[in-house]
């Protein structure tokens, strides 16, 4: 992910109104919609998967869930003494019985998500850079074509794969004028106005773009993943890059790594918000963490072999390492928290280092190429690759006669 640090701190600093207490253009939680679960979980699986994947400290959950013998009490709405109840069961279920490993991908249908929009809104993103007389780089445009590499291997498979964005233009009919009420409100919440209209008029113009590109863009893409393709999973392609040591005298560095993520590591203020602490409840609830582990961890063990960089591990309290493998690490992103399936969010190379840099302006070429002293092929290539291997390694038998296209 391409960090703007003011960005952060500002525009994600602007939450719903306090009663109820919800995300920015967060939806009103549907509490009902958990009673499939009533008596299925045993007060032990619950309070574990709270430690090991969804909220790793007691004092982030104590507010707004109350354990119980029998159940779990879970506040519905912030300020208010209105709980959920969700009864325990006494034995942990029969397991049901594993899936068996496919001799293809036939049946599984898969949705691709090239992480951000691209083309001309890729500046307005921060997911663009320029050195020099190069070409930029920008993430969404390598997202989306490592997508369409992906879906051929994917469908040559037997998978049934759509793509959550098809081309470098958003998926929501919003723009940015269309969030200026909402900038207005921002401004003034934050005791603002007093502020140099040149000043002023700057960060309501980022603001009104930042609910566009990544409030509003993901929220279309959730209710077209949610509503329309309903997949068996999700994978969400993005590529990283490194904080710019001078924003204006912009240098590639040397650090390249890789990391893939799953949905977990819901922190204090997040489960503050009832939407965030409902979907976070749905997920636990569902058991989509099991096969986003393993999935990730698949995925996790293929990029290692291919792209040959180590794995990054986060230092923070907003990532919480998940299993053994790894580069394997659980966080609490939109995209993973708002698509009501299992969602693997996959960040390999940094953009901006030296590594990286010359592969992706070597560009889409044929056969292998000498780059550094390595025979390489296409960087997106390599990319769409793994992940295929990933996936194949998670879903079909190590024996069968599926085999994985290659680069010619």
């Amino acid at each position: 992910m391409w960090f703007r640090i003011f960005l952060l701190c500002c525009f994600f600093g602007g939450w719903g109104s306090l009663y109820p207490k919800t995300s920015t253009s967060g939806n009103p939680p549907k509490w009902e919609l958990l009673d499939p679960w009533q008596s299925t979980i045993t007060r032990d699986q619950f309070q574990n998967l709270l430690a090991r994947v969804y909220c790793p400290r007691k004092e982030w959950w104590k507010p707004w869930i109350v354990l119980e013998k029998d159940k779990a009490r879970i506040r519905k709405q912030a300020g208010k003494d209105d709980w959920y109840h969700l009864s325990f069961c006494e034995k942990p279920k029969e397991p049901a019985d594993s899936e068996k490993k496919r001799k293809s991908l036939k049946g599984l249908k898969i949705a691709l998500d090239p992480g951000h929009i691209g083309g001309k809104y890729s500046e307005m993103e921060g997911r663009h850079f320029v050195i020099g007389k190069d070409a930029p780089v920008k993430e969404g445009d390598l997202s989306l074509e490592t997508a369409k590499k992906l879906e051929e291997i994917l469908t040559a498979l037997g998978a049934e794969v759509f793509l959550v964005r098809a081309k470098s233009e958003p998926v929501t009919s919003k723009k940015p004028k269309d969030f200026a009420k909402e900038a207005q409100k921002w401004i003034a919440g934050r005791g603002l106005e007093k502020l140099k209209k040149e000043e002023k008029d700057k960060l309501i113009k980022k603001r009104q773009e930042m609910l566009f590109y990544r409030v509003s863009e993901i929220h279309a893409r959730a209710r077209l993943v949610n509503e329309k393709i309903r997949p068996d999973l999700v994978v969400c392609l993005h590529l990283n890059a490194s904080a710019w040591k001078d924003p204006e005298k912009k240098e590639l560095g040397e650090t390249n790594d890789f990391h893939v993520l799953v949905n977990g590591c819901y922190m204090g203020g997040e489960l503050a918000l009832d939407d965030q602490r409902f979907e976070m409840m749905l997920r636990l609830l569902n058991g989509w963490h099991e096969l986003e582990q393993k999935l990730a961890e698949d995925v996790s063990f293929a990029l290692a072999k291919a792209t040959k960089l180590p794995a990054f591990s986060y230092k923070g309290p907003n990532a919480l390492k998940i299993g053994k493998v790894e580069g394997v690490w659980a966080r609490n992103l939109l995209a993973n928290r708002l698509y009501r399936c299992p969602v693997v969010f996959l960040e390999p190379y940094r953009a901006n280092s030296k590594g990286a840099y010359k592969r992706i302006t070597a560009g889409n070429y044929k056969g292998v190429r000498e780059i550094e002293g390595v025979q390489r092929i296409p960087l997106v290539d390599e990319y769409a690759q793994a992940v295929a291997e990933g996936l194949m390694r998670n879903f079909v038998e190590p024996d069968s006669n599926a085999t994985l296209p290659r680069n010619p």
